[in-house]
């Protein structure tokens, strides 16, 4: 007989405990998540941040409290990262509070994109995700997506302005290549790094040279100078092919954090 009562008593609370249950959910109207807009927050050559903003409504007479978020990035149809956010915040009873999913998006992550980036001025993304709120039924998870275009870092700008040769001494000239660097980013640009070799009529004089351009500020432009010594039998001999004029290359590549662009200038000697 005990026994039984056990389980009679056992079953009117589990019968009990499923009533308060049910009206715990048909007294519960589940929050509600409204996008407000996207910000783009940070641009430089490392990478893009993007916040969507999101205000929560709480239309119950109970608070809750927001768990976390978890989010995901695509970018030209390509999914990039992954990763979760913090939760902490309160959702009062019967009001709203805003909640920002904040996403960076690294360049370095996504290589196919170094050359792209160079074709196009902006690239497509979408972030979905969902962001969990802990109620008394259990923890909800509110699904959002956005998509749009963010802008792309470019590299600068390189132009070959003029060239000047000098004969330095009997088995040296000086070749003094001025480039004019354009920054065409509405951010600052930190120093960047152009490899490059010379070539005069088609004979290469000078190979392996590096310069560290200076940083430049936002739509910053400026002239640089770069002294380059070469061998007089090697250049003389390219020289000679034009008597004395002819074709002048630089050809190499810009790069700075992880981005990389390459740069193919040409100049007639004596010309400007």
């Amino acid at each position: 007989m005990p026994r039984l009562a056990a389980l009679l008593v056992s079953s009117f609370l589990m019968a009990g405990c499923a009533s308060l249950q049910h009206l715990a959910e048909g007294a519960f109207d589940k929050p509600r998540l409204h996008f407000v807009e996207a910000k783009v927050t940070a641009v430089d050559l490392e990478g893009t941040t993007v916040a969507l903003h999101f205000t929560l409504e709480n239309p119950n007479d109970l608070s809750f409290r927001v768990a976390g978020a978890t989010w995901r990035l695509e970018v030209e149809a390509a999914e990039v990262a992954e990763g979760a956010l913090p939760g902490g915040v309160t959702l009062p009873s019967r009001a709203t509070a805003p909640f920002v999913v904040s996403v960076r998006l690294r360049w370095a992550d996504v290589a196919r994109l170094a050359g792209q980036a160079q074709r196009q001025a902006q690239v497509a993304y979408l972030i979905d995700g969902a962001i969990r709120v802990e109620t008394p039924i259990g923890e909800l998870a509110l699904p959002y997506r956005h998509e749009g275009h963010l802008p792309v870092p470019r590299l600068p700008d390189v132009r070959l302005a003029r060239a000047s040769v000098d004969v330095i001494s009997l088995t040296d000239l000086e070749l003094d290549l001025t480039l004019d660097v354009e920054n065409p980013n509405g951010f600052p640009l930190p120093g960047t790094l152009v490899r490059f070799e010379v070539l005069l009529n088609g004979v290469t004089v000078a190979s392996g040279k590096e310069a560290r351009l200076e940083p430049l500020g936002a739509g910053g432009e400026a002239r640089v100078t770069l002294p380059i010594r070469v061998s007089l039998l090697g250049a003389g001999r390219a020289l000679t092919t034009s008597q004395g004029g002819g074709e002048l290359r630089l050809r190499g590549s810009v790069r700075a954090a992880g981005l990389e662009t390459p740069v193919d200038l040409r100049m007639e000697l004596g010309k400007r």
